[in-house]
C-alpha cells in the first residue's frame, strides 16, 4: 500500500509538472497544436505543428499553414533553454526556403517592452545551404497589452521586426517576411512602431498583422495519448 501511495503521489506530481511545463511556453510546439485565426476583413488562417526535423544540427518544430494566403508554407521553431522563441527558417511550397544561423530571437523571454540587441544572422539557401544574404535582426517588444479576441482575453506582448540588410544581399530585394509569409504592402504612413505579432503565455501568437489584422478564434492542444486508467494502474501493484 505504501508503494501504491508513493506511485499515486509521483504520478500526480508528474502530470502536474507536465501540464505546468506545457502551459509555460510562449510558443507551444507540441505536435498537434492548432491555431485558427480570423481577419477583421473576413479572411482566415489555420496553422498547426505537424512534426519535427533537423536543421543545422538542431531539432526544430514544423509549423504548417493549412489554409489562407500562405497555404503550404512551413516555418521552423524552437525554444531556447530560457524559453526564448527562436525562428530557424522556412520553406515555401514553390520550393524556396532559408535556414537562419544563428536562429532568430523572435521573442526574448521574459518579454520586456523596449529595444532588443541586434544579432547578425546568415541566411542559408534551404536546398544548397549556401549563404545567400545576411541581416542584422532583432524583434523589438513594442507593447504589453490585454487583447479581447474571439478566443478570449489574452495578456500579450506585441513585437515588431527590426532588420537591416547587410552587404550585396538578396535581403534588399526580399519579398517574404522572415518567417516566409508573402510580404504585405507597407502602410503609406506609419507614425509609430506597429507590432506585427502578439504573443501570450501558453497560447503563442494570438494576433498578427499581415494583409489584415488576424485574431485568434481557437487554439487546440494535441490530442491526448490514451493512458491506462487508474484502476488498471492499481492492479499492477497488488
Amino acid at each position: 500500500m505504501r508503494t501504491l501511495r508513493w506511485f499515486a503521489s509521483a504520478f500526480g506530481a508528474a502530470m502536474l509538472f507536465a501540464s505546468a511545463a506545457s502551459a509555460a511556453d510562449w510558443m507551444p510546439l507540441d505536435i498537434g497544436t492548432r491555431w485558427e485565426y480570423r481577419g477583421l476583413g473576413g479572411g482566415s488562417e489555420v496553422q498547426s505543428i505537424t512534426g519535427e526535423r533537423t536543421l543545422h544540427g538542431r531539432v526544430v518544430a514544423t509549423r504548417f499553414y493549412d489554409e489562407g494566403l500562405n497555404a503550404g508554407l512551413e516555418n521552423y521553431w524552437l525554444l531556447d533553454p530560457d524559453g526564448t522563441v527562436l525562428l530557424a527558417g522556412f520553406f515555401r511550397p514553390e520550393g524556396f526556403g532559408l535556414v537562419y544561423e544563428p536562429p532568430i530571437r523572435y521573442l526574448p523571454v521574459p518579454p520586456v517592452v523596449g529595444p532588443q540587441p541586434a544579432v547578425r544572422v546568415n541566411a542559408h539557401d534551404f536546398v544548397t545551404d549556401a549563404v545567400v544574404s545576411t541581416w542584422d535582426v532583432h524583434f523589438e517588444v513594442v507593447e504589453e497589452v490585454t487583447l479581447a479576441l474571439p478566443a478570449g482575453s489574452f495578456h500579450s506582448f506585441g513585437v515588431q521586426e527590426m532588420s537591416t540588410p547587410v552587404g550585396p544581399a538578396a535581403a534588399s530585394r526580399r519579398t517574404f517576411t522572415l518567417d516566409g509569409r508573402t510580404l504585405a504592402p507597407a502602410p503609406s504612413l506609419v507614425t509609430q512602431p506597429q507590432p506585427s505579432n502578439w504573443f501570450s503565455l501558453g497560447s503563442g501568437v494570438v494576433q498578427f498583422r499581415f494583409t489584415d489584422l488576424f485574431q485568434l478564434v481557437r487554439v487546440e492542444g494535441p490530442s491526448p495519448v490514451a493512458r491506462s486508467s487508474w484502476a488498471r494502474v492499481k492492479r499492477l501493484y497488488r
